[in-house]
């Protein structure tokens, strides 16, 4: 199952439009549209988006044919057996490239708070 697969089941699971999670994600419906039917990929954070509006792990996104829904605080699997994940690099460095902005803010933070 592709990356757009998975989104597209996951927003029909929760009944939300295409235009409402454009509307989240500060995107256009097409720009949405084109992540369901695999002609662009989201970046890393804007999976990280949909997968907490539409209550469903990360790694369902980015692994093998899994995706489990969180509906009323339970998990319901809705396929059995996970896959060897296959995270693209290019997602592995945008998310490491996150964490040092973080830190680096959080550095900057904890400096203005030792001038006090």
């Amino acid at each position: 199952m592709t990356l757009g697969e998975k989104l597209k089941k996951a927003r029909i699971n929760k009944n939300f439009t295409q235009e409402y999670l454009a509307e989240v994600l500060n995107v256009s419906q097409k720009t949405y549209s084109n992540f369901e039917n695999d002609k662009s990929k989201p970046d890393f954070h804007q999976v990280e988006d949909i997968a907490k509006v539409l209550e469903v792990s990360v790694l369902d996104f980015l692994s093998g044919d899994n995706i489990t829904v969180n509906q009323n605080n339970n998990e319901v699997a809705i396929a059995q057996n996970y896959a060897t994940i296959n995270v693209s690099e290019k997602l592995i460095e945008q998310y490491e490239q996150r964490l040092k902005d973080k830190d680096a803010e959080i550095a900057y933070l904890k400096q203005l708070l030792d001038k006090k």
